[in-house]
């Protein structure tokens, strides 16, 4: 099953700085997107060629934190790759896919948010578990019957290629499969997500740090 990367979290204990630093990296300033509730995050985005984005992920300062997604971002001391995310209109499939793999999933899990013009995205989200990789699993994504963010947003280059380093490198770029993005799945001691990004500015490389890569998301 060849994966289609949909995306990439960016972890930011600010928005507001996270969105400067974003301006700074990729010289295009991000769009705002919106608010996810009840995991106590919002977000602004950057769009990436072939219709994929950049999403800045930060705790929701309207929402209630405690124990939330939104609370273990607010820790970060700096901003970091949370993770990736893979797109696919067959959730049940990739399901079984990794069930095969002996992996645990939940989902599909629906989520949306409402974005500053009040135009509501929805979305169903699959994440599998207990398999001892971290964030560089990717999670799942079903954008449904809305339309994908990527079209209206500000372009701040392509992602040219994901580098993921694991003590479980053949097992990890096994489960993976094809995917639509170079990738290099190496051997290593410590887990390490990389995502290189190609702007008019030159490369830019954006990676996990110790605090982002088991980092769980929803």
């Amino acid at each position: 099953m060849k994966t289609v990367v949909d995306h990439l979290m960016w972890g930011v204990p600010d928005l507001a700085e996270g969105i400067a630093e974003a301006a700074r990296l990729f010289g295009v300033t991000p769009a705002h997107g919106g608010a996810h509730a009840g995991l106590g995050t919002r977000n602004a985005l950057l769009g990436l060629a072939d219709g994929r984005y950049l999403e800045i992920i930060a705790p929701d300062p309207a929402q209630r934190l405690e124990g939330t997604f939104g609370a273990r971002l607010a820790d970060l001391s700096r901003p970091a790759l949370v993770t990736w995310v893979a797109a696919s209109h067959d959730l049940a499939g990739v399901a079984r896919r990794l069930a095969a793999a002996g992996l645990k999933t939940r989902g599909p899990v629906h989520a949306h948010r409402d974005g500053p013009d009040g135009t509501r995205l929805a979305w169903q989200l699959l994440f599998g578990g207990g398999h001892g990789y971290g964030t560089l699993l990717p999670f799942y994504i079903d954008w449904r019957e809305s339309p994908h963010p990527s079209g209206a947003l500000p372009i701040a280059g392509a992602l040219e290629a994901l580098a993921l380093q694991t003590p479980h490198a053949a097992a990890l770029e096994a489960l993976l499969g094809e995917l639509d993005v170079p990738v290099v799945v190496a051997e290593a001691g410590e887990r390490m997500l990389r995502a290189t990004l190609e702007t008019t500015h030159g490369a830019v490389v954006l990676e996990t740090s110790p605090a982002t890569v088991d980092l769980q998301f929803g």
